[in-house]
């Protein structure tokens, strides 16, 4: 690493206990002392370079400056992956040159000092000296020690990487430190290094001789007073500035199972064993605080309360029964049967239709905690089960991260946006999450970090889905689906004048200004101001008006009691879209439909042409490639049954025909536009207009059988809400209609069950006279 040239420039300062800084070395290191923080911030928000100086005592807490050396090093330092939640950082130093303490210059919020560069005299170490002592060390080293020399280049000075890993007392490596000649520096580890490798020779002598004369129960106890001895130093140890005797405390106290207790020990022992300098010290200390942190058998007292639950969710969410109905249903297969509260709600519906704040409701009403875990983009399986702590910066699963943050095993887990998870090359995290929401597997739940069972059997797991069609079929059969459809018009108003008009009051301050609004107005902002499904645009564009509403308040300008529609657009400006209502088209070739999109169900026309030409098929409007399928087999189905209906079978061969889908700025995709389509062609085939305000529902196939269609509550509001009068539905929705209590048909709108195509001609065109050819 290149040496960055220094004159009594003033940089901040880490203190450091039980290790000595030397150049040429990089290593890891834990930093939680507030002071030391702040000058770790000081430095990566700088030219990322401080100074670490050893403490005199290792007790002192916080430094001054006469328990600091006078002799330090210059590193370069940069934040490691894995820091801990409880405000201690990692960070990577790399040691740069010596320098020497001129001046403290403050010692709060961060130590910071005078400093100046340590450069002995240009001498040459004899090749000799060097060999020895790199071959004293290297005696005397573990294999990946000897692994890291062997890697150095010959040239290199190596007394500093020999001093910082050599088991020397810190007085005598700042001696070491301190001195400027490389070649002084050399001599000094040469009697030590001589003796340290003497002692180990003789050690090992000893041993040899004497082993053959040990009986076994010799060894046993003389490996137990070894132990026994080991041990003892290191608990002196530990108390100097480790957080080992902190872990030891809570590891104690913690109620873990008897497999996590076991990998828990033997990773405590494992962390006994090393210094706090080594990079493996921080990546034990790291799992063993996660493997102490979970909610092994930590709970809330859960409630099943279904009166509770119901006054809740009727509290938070206008309408829905029966939504409601069946959340409190899965209530109740839960309180008589908790073995299965591993079973998966998902919410379906179009974004801002209310399926987060369902989960809020539910987690209030159960009592339990509630975690939001966003799974939308997720194309890592590791990010479901973890990474292996092989890994650098590697952490658990996102579903460990949160029992951890949530702090008890029975809370509430939202996993948002299940459709949206992406397989990639980096594994398929479906598969993870299969395991995750199975009852039958999630009760041992190993993240591949903790490497040891989690209970997650306890977990009510709650998703949301904005369509259950990018689902995968194995994690879509785990799931009990609640589809939640696009709100009314009329339940848009209501929501509004309950919920959004005071929450925006109370948040802009006009709450006790007594302002209402006329529900002509919000009328307006429902259809010419929004176009979705939810009331998320709408709340948006309530909050507006309340912002310049307290701004004319501000400015003196304020005249508002009851806002009406005609003070709506003074406001906001014209309306963004027109209202969508069925026009009296008059003319061959056009049917209306419902088509449901990310903005919700409304009205969408199909509009069919012939021009001379070859017979070709021309589709435009942004249709998707599904939607072109039904074109082009509807196309056929009257191609081929051309004569049976009375046309001229040669129409299709002298004339090309143009499908066409208005508003080309949505893209339009899926099968329930079908009947609309045949019906298009069928009303220009034979020159005659469909009825005025009627609309067509359903898939149709190649046979000409009607097939039905999802979201049908959503489709009827639209149908509603554009003025339709009369609607073909698939007899096969018949049920769909008559079962659903929660909204009651409007009486104005006729609906006529059809089984095939042919009947609905029948109904749509009864006397229409032949095309002319």
């Amino acid at each position: 690493m290149a040496k960055k040239a220094i004159t009594n420039e003033v940089l901040p300062v880490v203190p450091v206990r039980n290790m000595v800084m030397f150049p040429g070395v990089v290593t890891n290191l834990r930093v939680g002392r507030p002071r030391s923080l702040s000058a770790v911030d000081k430095a990566l928000q700088g030219d990322r370079r401080l100074v670490l100086v050893a403490q005199r005592r290792a007790e002192v807490e916080e430094a001054a400056s006469e328990d600091l050396y006078d002799a330090g090093v210059i590193c370069e330092v940069r934040a490691a992956p894995g820091a801990s939640a409880d405000g201690v950082r990692i960070i990577v130093a790399g040691g740069m040159q010596r320098c020497r303490i001129i001046e403290w210059t403050q010692l709060v919020p961060y130590i910071a000092a005078r400093v100046e560069p340590v450069d002995g005299p240009a001498e040459e170490v004899p090749a000799a000296l060097r060999k020895r002592v790199k071959d004293l060390f290297a005696v005397l080293a573990d294999p990946e020690r000897q692994v890291l020399l062997a890697a150095l280049p010959e040239t290199m000075d190596l007394d500093g990487v020999i001093a910082f890993y050599l088991n020397l007392p810190v007085e005598d490596k700042q001696r070491l430190l301190a001195e400027p000649s490389v070649l002084n520096r050399y001599r000094m580890l040469l009697p030590v290094l001589e003796t340290e490798s003497e002692i180990a020779r003789k050690g090992r002598q000893i041993w040899c001789t004497t082993r053959e004369k040990f009986t076994e129960k010799d060894r046993e106890r003389y490996l137990r007073e070894r132990k026994e001895d080991i041990e003892k130093q290191l608990a002196e140890l530990e108390g100097k500035g480790t957080d080992i005797p902190e872990l030891r405390e809570r590891l104690k106290k913690a109620n873990l199972p008897d497999e996590a207790r076991q990998e828990a020990e033997r990773e405590m022992a494992r962390l006994s064993r090393m210094t706090p300098g080594e990079p493996e010290y921080a990546v034990a200390e790291d799992y063993l605080d996660w493997l102490l942190s979970l909610p092994w058998h930590a709970a809330t007292e859960a409630v099943m309360d279904l009166e509770r639950a119901r006054q809740v969710l009727d509290r938070d969410h206008y309408d829905r029964a029966e939504v409601k109905e069946r959340i409190l249903e899965y209530l109740s297969v839960r309180k008589l049967n908790p073995g299965r509260e591993g079973a998966l709600l998902c919410f379906v519906g179009a974004p801002g239709v209310g399926k987060t704040s369902m989960g809020h409701s539910i987690a209030e009403a159960t009592g339990r905690k509630l975690y939001r875990v966003a799974l939308g983009g997720i194309d890592d399986e590791a990010e479901i089960r973890g990474h292996r702590r092989t890994y650098v910066g590697a952490l658990p699963g996102c579903i460990i991260r949160a029992m951890r943050r949530i702090g008890v095993a029975n809370p509430v887990i939202m996993l948002d946006e299940v459709d949206k998870l992406v397989s990639g090359l980096r594994g398929d995290p479906t598969s993870a999450l299969l395991e995750v929401l199975d009852p039958e597997q999630n009760k041992a739940f190993v993240d591949n970090y903790i490497a040891v069972p989690f209970d997650l059997s306890h977990v009510m797991f709650i998703g949301t889905a904005n369509t259950d069609d990018t689902i995968p079929p194995a994690l879509l059969d785990r799931l009990e689906v609640i589809e939640l459809p696009g709100y009314t018009t009329e339940e848009k108003i209501e929501i509004a004048r309950r919920y959004l008009w005071p929450k925006q009051l109370d948040a802009t301050g006009l709450k006790g200004e007594a302002l209402d609004i006329a529900d002509d107005a919000l009328e307006l902002l429902v259809e010419q101001y929004t176009r979705e499904a939810g009331v998320r645009s709408l709340e948006r564009e309530i909050a507006s008006i309340c912002r310049k509403l307290a701004k004319e308040q501000m400015g003196g300008s304020y005249h508002y009691r009851r806002l009406d529609k005609e003070g709506v657009p003074e406001l906001l400006g014209p309306p963004l879209y027109y209202a969508e209502r069925s026009e009296k088209l008059g003319r061959p070739g056009v049917c209306p439909t419902l088509a449901v999109s990310w903005a919700g169900a409304g009205l969408l026309l199909v509009e069919v042409m012939r021009v001379e030409g070859t017979g070709k098929l021309i589709v435009t409007g942004r249709a998707g490639d599904v939607l072109r399928e039904s074109v082009a087999l509807i196309f056929s189905y009257w191609k081929a049954r051309a004569a049976r209906y009375g046309h001229d079978p040669g129409l299709f061969g002298r004339f090309d025909f143009h499908v066409n889908f208005p508003s080309a700025e949505r893209p339009k995709e899926g099968t329930s536009l079908g009947l609309a389509i045949a019906l298009a062609f069928a009303s220009l085939l034979r020159d005659t207009a469909l009825p005025e305000r009627m609309a067509a529902l359903g898939e149709v196939t190649l046979s000409g059988r009607v097939l039905p269609v999802d979201r049908l509550a959503e489709r009827l509001a639209a149908a509603q809400r554009a003025g339709i009068a009369q609607i073909l539905v698939p007899a096969r929705n018949r049920a769909d209609i008559e079962g659903a209590h929660d909204r009651e048909l409007p009486p104005e709108l006729r609906i006529a069950y059809v089984a095939t195509l042919e009947e609905a001609v029948s109904i749509a065109l009864p006397s229409a006279h032949l095309a002319v050819h």
